[in-house]
């Protein structure tokens, strides 16, 4: 399994209803934070988004795609035309069977697909660490037209209801945020240091594709500088200047979000998870477990 799917595959918990919203005319609403990444798409139309941790709108046009990652509330439409009103209640009053919450008298002049993905806390907060609250990909920018097609493949879905369409459309879903995700850092001014940016990195990333491989191998700083091509010291520098961290301190990391889910997802001693993560000795593990997350593996089993 590659890094960036081996990292979702453990963060991603479960995916909530996608919903295709068709609007017609101005309209103005504000939408309740909560702890799920959400992701839209404009299929047809304009429209503008507002994150509440962000000090301006966004404009979006057809085939813009954007992710909110923060949990906070957000707004949508033109507060300057139309009373604003919550949008929560709206789509929890007004979304039809087929999955299509309608707004305004006539055919649709806008389209936007959204949906969320939850992430367990601490999954949350790994992610948040390496994204932006809001992330915007024009959809005429040449690193979107991957998500164009997927996009295309969404729009027929969401709202059309057909044998297999909750399995289709959560697999497109998938499809479509990692490629958002990989627009994303393919955008020369993105900047900052996280593990996501190491990923997209090609020295980094290959070390990266390397041990997220074969996790429950011997990984030093040495073996790793030889994946990536580069000298132990040229590769440590290298390193924390584009991840923020040691890539020792990486692997360990990772590791205990692997136990972690683990431990939620399977009835296997702690010993043998540890051990398919890579540890020797179950007391290390716990202690650095706890070290990271502020409880104990076991605690997660007894509660």
């Amino acid at each position: 399994m590659d890094a960036l799917s081996d990292i979702l595959s453990v963060l991603t918990v479960e995916r909530a209803a996608q919903v295709r919203f068709e609007s017609r005319g101005a309209y103005s609403m504000r939408f309740s934070g909560v702890d799920h990444v959400k992701f839209g798409a404009v299929v047809e139309g304009h429209g503008r988004l507002h994150a509440e941790s962000q000090s301006r709108w966004i404009d979006l046009a057809p085939g813009d795609f954007y992710l909110l990652t923060d949990g906070k509330p957000y707004r949508t439409g033109d507060p300057e035309k139309v009373r604003e009103i919550d949008g929560d209640t709206y789509f929890a009053a007004n979304r039809d069977s087929d999955g299509v919450v309608r707004f305004g008298d006539g055919p649709p002049d806008k389209i936007v697909i959204g949906g969320s993905v939850l992430f367990d806390p601490e999954g949350a907060a790994w992610l948040r660490s390496a994204l932006p609250p809001v992330i915007h990909i024009k959809g005429a920018a040449p690193s979107a037209a991957a998500l164009r097609t997927t996009l295309g493949l969404l729009a027929g879905e969401v709202g059309n209801v057909a044998p297999g369409q909750s399995i289709i459309v959560d697999r497109l879903t998938d499809v479509l945020i990692v490629q958002a995700l990989r627009a994303h850092f393919a955008d020369p001014n993105v900047a900052g240091a996280s593990w996501l940016a190491g990923l997209a990195d090609r020295r980094i990333g290959k070390a990266l594709r390397s041990f997220h491989a074969s996790v429950d191998s011997v990984w030093t700083v040495e073996r790793l500088a030889q994946e990536a091509g580069m000298s132990r010291s040229s590769f440590a520098a290298y390193f924390r200047d584009h991840v923020g961290m040691s890539p020792i301190d990486y692997v360990a990391r990772w590791r205990l979000h692997r136990v972690r889910r683990a431990m939620i997802e399977t009835n296997l001693p702690f010993g043998a998870i540890a051990t398919r993560n890579g540890y020797a000795s179950r007391a290390s593990c716990s202690q650095s477990f706890k070290k990271l997350f502020g409880y104990s593996p076991q605690e997660i089993r007894t509660h």
